[in-house]
This record gives structure tokens, C-alpha cells and sequence, in this order.
């Protein structure tokens, strides 16, 4: 098979979510001699933007995107394996995310964090019901570029206004996003982020431009 089969294979395996497909022809084309920036950049990367068009245009939904970011997951891991690390992905820093305390939902925030890792950010993925406090601890521990705090209830407004504030009164310099269906220009104002994002491929997209 011809390598610009083989990329093409492995973009619609992406597109799919065929996490065991995507890794198939990852093996195919490192054998084949395709180098892991082409694979990376032409199939992978590739398919993860296909699948954000899709979503943007209604024709896939949250799931479907979710199956994407398994995928992307599974065939970097396996590039990771095969080559050096270095010279697949070059890091592009370091992000701290996680839901505020009094949310446990976090759907959107595996989406952004599935596709982050696999365009090489570092991520630090705290979890679900974080306090703000934890949020402080670990960003002064890892020093991050960004930092993402998510939530889907009313509520989760107040406990990321008491979160931005006290990262702030402790000159943390991270530029910060706020993801959530919930969320508006002047919510996010309010709570004092730098951007936000209403669902999680949004927040990809915004977090990239932040960077």
C-alpha cells in the first residue's frame, strides 16, 4: 500500500474513533518508512480537525468526538513507542484543567484532554469537584501556561470566580480559560478568565489561540 493510502486510512480511522484501526496503520506506515512527523501532521492531526468540522456542522456529536480523542490517544501512544520521543512531538507546554469544586461532570473536559495530548501539550488533569485551593497547590507545583477550569451546573460560576481569584491574589501568571454549556461573554468577564468555550471542542480551539 502507498504511503499517501496509508495516511489517508489512517485520517479516516481518526475520523471515525477506530482506536484499534488508527493504531493498525501506525505500524503499517512506520514500517513502510513514513516519517513520524508525516504521520502526525497529514493523518492524525489531520483527522482530528476533519472531526471538528463535522461537530461544528451538526453532523457529529459529543460521542462521536470523544471516539476521535481515543483514537488520537492510541496511535501517538504508539508512536511514542516505536520512535523517539523527541523527534514526534515537540512539547508545547504544560496545562492544568479540572472541574470546580461541587461538579463531578467532566465529559467535555476528557474531550479537551484527549485532544491536547495528542497534539503534545503536558496535560495535568486534576479531576472532577476540585477546590479552588487544589487548583493553587498544583499550579504553583507545575507552573502551567494555561489553566482550564470547567463546569456544567449554575452554580460552578461562583466556585470558578472564588478559583481565578484566589489564583490571581497568589501571582499566578497563567492565562486562564472557563469551559461549560453554562457559560457566556459575561460570565467569563466576570469570573475574570481570559477566554471561554461552551463545549469541549470550542475550548480546543480557543486554548490553542491562548497559547
Amino acid at each position: 500500500m502507498k504511503a499517501e493510502e496509508l495516511l489517508e486510512n489512517l485520517e479516516n480511522a481518526i475520523v471515525k474513533g477506530d482506536s484499534n484501526k488508527a493504531v493498525e496503520i501506525v505500524d503499517e506506515s512506520i514500517e513502510l518508512g513514513i516519517s513520524a512527523k508525516d504521520i502526525l501532521n497529514r493523518a492524525i492531526l489531520k483527522g482530528a480537525e476533519d472531526a471538528g468540522k463535522l461537530y461544528e456542522e451538526d453532523e457529529y456529536f459529543l460521542p462521536d468526538l470523544l471516539m476521535t480523542g481515543d483514537a488520537i490517544n492510541a496511535a501517538t501512544e504508539r508512536l511514542k513507542k516505536s520512535l523517539n520521543e523527541e523527534m514526534v512531538i515537540e512539547p508545547k507546554g504544560t496545562i492544568l484543567i479540572g472541574t470546580v469544586e461541587g461538579d463531578i461532570h467532566d465529559i467535555g473536559k476528557s474531550l479537551v484532554v484527549s485532544l491536547l495530548q495528542g497534539q503534545g501539550f503536558d496535560i495535568v488533569d486534576l479531576g472532577s469537584d476540585v477546590p479552588p485551593e487544589e487548583f493553587l497547590r498544583k499550579a504553583k507545583e507545575i507552573n502551567p501556561i494555561l489553566i482550564g477550569l470547567s463546569g456544567l451546573m449554575t452554580m460552578s460560576i461562583s466556585k470558578m470566580i472564588e478559583t481565578v481569584n484566589l489564583l490571581k491574589k497568589e501571582n499566578i501568571l497563567s492565562r486562564i480559560i472557563v469551559g461549560g454549556g453554562i457559560l457566556s461573554k459575561e460570565s467569563c468577564e466576570m469570573i475574570g478568565a481570559d477566554e471561554f468555550a461552551k463545549d469541549g471542542w470550542e475550548g480546543v480551539k480557543k486554548i490553542k489561540k491562548l497559547i
